[in-house]
Parts: C-alpha cells; structure tokens; sequence
C-alpha cells in the first residue's frame, strides 16, 4: 500500500500519548468542561468521523478528539488489539486529557462522546470506576441485543488464517477501495446525499497508511467486541444516553429499550430521518441532544 501522509481530522492543539504499544494521537479544540470524543471501528475508522461534532461540541467544551491506536493518524502496529487493550488506552487517554487540562489526572472525571463499538469500553470502564466519569454519550452503541455477541472461536481461526496467510491484507485492500467504502456508507445512511466525497477520500486515505489492516481485520472477525459489555449497560450508574436514528441497520434500539427499563440510569433518545450516523445526517439536531443531556449536570 501507497503510504501518503494523513492529515489530522481537525485542526486542533495537538495531544501525543506514548503507551506500550504506539503513539495514540489525539486534538484538542475550546475550551471548558473536558469532553472525550472517540470514533468507532471499521475497515476506515478514525476521528474524521466525528470530527464535525467535534468541533460543534467544542464551542461551548473543551473537546478531546482521540484517533485509536490502529486508526487514523496514530501508530498502526502489529499488537494484540482488543478489549483489554483498548480499554486500558481509555484510562491513558482520560488522564492524558485531564492532565493537559491542568486537572488531578487520577482523580479527575471526564465526559464521553463515543461512536458505536467503543461505547462498548466505555460502559465496562464506568462499571468498573465510575468515579473517572461525568456524563457518557453513545452513539449507535452496540454489544447487546443484535450486536451482542462477540466473534468466537471460528473468528478467532478465521482472523488467524486470513492474518499468517496474508489473504487478509487482500481482503483489507478490497474494503478500503473507494467503490467499497461508498457502498458501506450507503447502507448507513438514509440520505446518499449526505455523503461526500471528501469523507471517502479521507477514508480511502486512512486505508493506506502502514499497519492499517491489523486493527481493521480484527474488527471484522468480532476480535473488538467486549463479551462483558452488555451487562455493563444494565450496571452502569454514571448518566448514560444512548443516541440512535430513526432508521438504523447495524443498531438495536429496540434491545436497548430492554435494558433501559431494568437501569434508570440509562435514557434513549432518536433523531428522526437518520440512520446509524446520526451526527452526519442530522448535524443540528444531535449536537442539540448531545449538549442537552452533557450540560444537565451544570
């Protein structure tokens, strides 16, 4: 693959965190309360997807937009990505973010914007140390109902044949074709014509940097998944929204509702005429619903 330079997804104060496995790359933009905002996980995944909200949240907060290791402008090495992984590169991230702030890093909480698969960390963490958290968005969660089952024993022999055979790096450069990722897109959208050709070729962009099929691939065979996670969202007690549209196709809104009874703690919340990418079919909308539920604490 072609190893072209990718540009930050915005223009924001840089943030490096160095962890065991890579540099973890982050932006800051505003300033106030600080918010983490996280992508979610795909073939093409990185902080471009939810960089518009980004920077509408960072008016009125102080926003820290993070690319995953494995993703979009951070390192891309050959690691055992998962759960455990990620979700101890959560902490590293919340402290970092704190401490550039110039608040207590281990102390300090901090609110989250996450973007599907992530949220999933996400709730196991604030389980776990709910003191770390303020109030926690998730949009498009997924690890329950439909999407509730992590890949198991035939992912994890497929991820192993396809990565030492090296069919895997062919499977990665089919899905990170233009052809593909607008295919992809169209599935999650409502509107075809909220998609951009600026958002293809970033993700066609991000496709070819050096190392980026490790952590992709695993994400397809379900290597990502949290298998704690959807007991975590009937657990967890820091205020949680979770965000759909009205048409999604790779959400379960409905086996969220389930789980929403049974935790008071849970609210759910739909933005009308979109899918699974709420924030970029109906920008207004759900930054609206996003600030509203973040600010209620103040």
């Amino acid at each position: 693959m072609t190893a072209a330079p990718l540009a930050p997804p915005v223009d924001g104060e840089p943030l490096s965190i160095h962890t065991p496995e890579g540099t973890v790359r982050a932006y800051i933009l505003g300033a106030g309360r600080t918010t983490l905002v996280l992508h979610s996980f795909n073939a093409a995944g990185s902080g471009e997807e939810v960089a518009e909200l980004a920077r509408s949240l960072s008016a009125t907060r102080r926003v820290v937009l993070v690319d995953w290791l494995g993703f979009g402008t951070s390192d891309r090495p050959d690691v055992r990505y998962g759960p455990a992984l990620y979700e101890r590169h959560l902490e590293l991230l919340r402290r970092a973010a704190v401490d550039e702030g110039g608040e207590d890093g281990v102390e300090a909480s901090v609110d989250v914007v996450a973007l599907s698969l992530p949220s999933q960390y996400v709730v196991v963490s604030a389980v776990r140390h709910p003191e770390r958290f303020g109030r926690c968005v998730l949009i498009s969660p997924t690890g329950f109902g439909r999407f509730g089952k992590p890949g198991g024993a035939m992912g994890r022999l497929s991820h192993r044949f396809l990565k030492w055979s090296q069919l895997g790096r062919l499977l990665f450069r089919a899905l990170g074709t233009r052809a593909s990722i607008a295919w992809f897109l169209r599935q999650i959208y409502v509107h075809d014509a909220a998609i951009t050709d600026e958002q293809i070729d970033y993700a066609v962009s991000t496709t070819r940097r050096p190392g980026a099929w490790y952590a992709a691939l695993r994400f397809v065979f379900g290597r990502l998944d949290d298998p704690r996670a959807e007991d975590a969202y009937r657990r967890v007690t820091v205020p949680v929204l979770m965000l759909f549209g009205d048409r999604p196709r790779f959400t379960d809104p409905a086996a969220a509702r389930q789980i929403a009874e049974a935790n008071p703690r849970l609210r759910i919340e739909e933005i009308s005429n979109s899918g699974d990418l709420p924030h970029r079919e109906q920008p207004e909308d759900t930054t609206a619903s996003v600030l509203r539920f973040l600010d209620e604490a103040a």
